[in-house]
């Protein structure tokens, strides 16, 4: 069967016609050195090519990829894959996180790196680059990506009280080599063949998506955000910008949405961060008020307790003027990425205080904010409209749904 990497390579066929001719009229050494050159710059340009395409027609490829979907793999008609017990409302407290430490036995990592690098273009010296985030930096003008550390889910489980989730530590790269590099494989065959684009070599390998310790992954933490006033309540997406992010380029998104990381990269970090709400709080900082991801006063590590926004968040989810929810917990249709779906009401004038000099356009991205900065108005006709746009990001989707869906649990029934 033909793999994604023989079709962003150079066809051997063509390949060996010219090694030939080149081989008359120049000499071995010379003629390796040309057929190398050759070679490099058409795998250089199709991967270039694919990575365009997989910006070009992701919502198209998500959907077929939901249409694709095993029913075993859904529980839930919201556009992910779930597993029984994943969809329930929850407060943010009844998630458990479990720090496991070090894997010492099935982790599938080292064979999903090894199968994910067969994908990649050829170099200069005729291997293939390194991996995934190797190509992206260095052929696709994504050199500011940062290798972070991230809290790598390696297990969800569902009990009476909610959901307990395993992790132990990883890289960001990890996530982009071994499940991200899924849209790239799909991308290549996609422009070949829409039946065969989910037949992928590497695909077909993990074989299940529920099996996290099979390759290395990013936890994503996604939170619609509804400002609550009278009567009236607004939420807030965002257009993502595909020049700065891998993740969902091009398309629409709740926000803020992020992984779950430490703020940097110290063992001080990683130890106390390991915390859901205190990611969520890192990405309204950057998200909403375009602050530095690991904003600190002075360049000293992050104040929850006195650095803005943080204070503010944190003095409001105290007095129940911002209540977080847990919708429910999903894999992505196309990358099989976990994400938990998160839902932040918060009310008028508190957010108004917090978020009093709130960016329009960040770095990642414009907020659709509605009208004075109030939100989109939550009702049926507007939230309708965003989940069935293609372009919005199947998580997105998902919060929208079960936010309208819960919205008397959520304290918007009359939105």
């Amino acid at each position: 069967m033909e793999s994604a990497s023989s079709e962003a390579n150079l066809n051997i066929t063509d390949a060996l016609t010219v090694a030939g001719f080149l081989v008359g009229a120049i000499g071995v050494p010379a003629a390796l050195m040309a057929w190398r050159g050759a070679a490099r710059k058409h795998t250089v340009e199709s991967f270039v090519e694919v990575r365009e395409r997989a910006r070009r027609e992701q919502a198209e490829m998500t959907q077929l990829a939901m249409k694709s979907t095993p029913p075993g793999w859904r529980s839930d008609p919201i556009p992910m894959l779930t597993l029984p017990g994943w969809i329930p409302p929850l407060p943010l407290e009844d998630v458990q996180l479990d720090w496991k430490g070090e894997m010492r036995s099935g982790d599938g990592l080292p064979s999903a790196r090894y199968r994910a690098m067969r994908m990649m273009p050829r170099n200069q010296l005729g291997g293939h680059y390194l991996s995934y985030s190797d190509a992206l930096t260095k052929l696709a003008g994504m050199a500011h990506l940062f290798n972070g550390k991230i809290y790598r889910p390696i297990g969800i489980k569902v009990n009476r009280d909610g959901f307990r989730i395993e992790c132990t530590e990883g890289r960001y790269f990890d996530h982009l080599d071994t499940s991200e590099v899924l849209v790239y494989e799909m991308a290549a065959r996609h422009g070949k063949s829409r039946t065969a684009a989910l037949s992928g070599s590497y695909r077909s390998w993990l074989g299940n998506p529920f099996d996290l310790k099979l390759r290395g992954m990013s936890l994503g933490v996604i939170t619609l955000t509804i400002r609550r006033d009278n009567g009236f309540s607004g939420f807030y997406m965002h257009q993502r910008d595909g020049d700065h992010v891998v993740v969902g380029p091009e398309t629409i998104h709740v926000v803020p949405a992020g992984e779950f990381t430490p703020a940097d990269v110290s063992l001080e970090s990683m130890k106390n961060d390991f915390d859901l709400w205190r990611t969520i709080m890192r990405e309204y900082a950057e998200e909403f008020l375009d602050l530095p991801e690991s904003y600190g006063r002075g360049g000293r590590p992050l104040d929850y307790e006195n650095d803005h926004p943080f204070n503010m968040l944190n003095a409001a989810k105290n007095s129940g003027s911002l209540n977080l929810h847990i919708l429910g917990i999903g894999l992505d249709p196309l990358t099989w990425k976990p994400e938990i779906l998160t839902a932040c009401i918060i009310e008028g004038d508190t957010f108004d205080r917090i978020f009093a000099h709130m960016a329009r356009r960040t770095r990642e991205g414009v907020i659709l904010s509605g009208l004075n900065g109030k939100g989109l108005r939550f009702d049926a006709e507007t939230v309708e409209l965003y989940v069935n746009n293609r372009n919005t990001r199947s998580s997105a989707r998902a919060c929208l749904q079960l936010a309208w869906r819960h919205r008397n649990y959520l304290g918007l029934g009359q939105a």
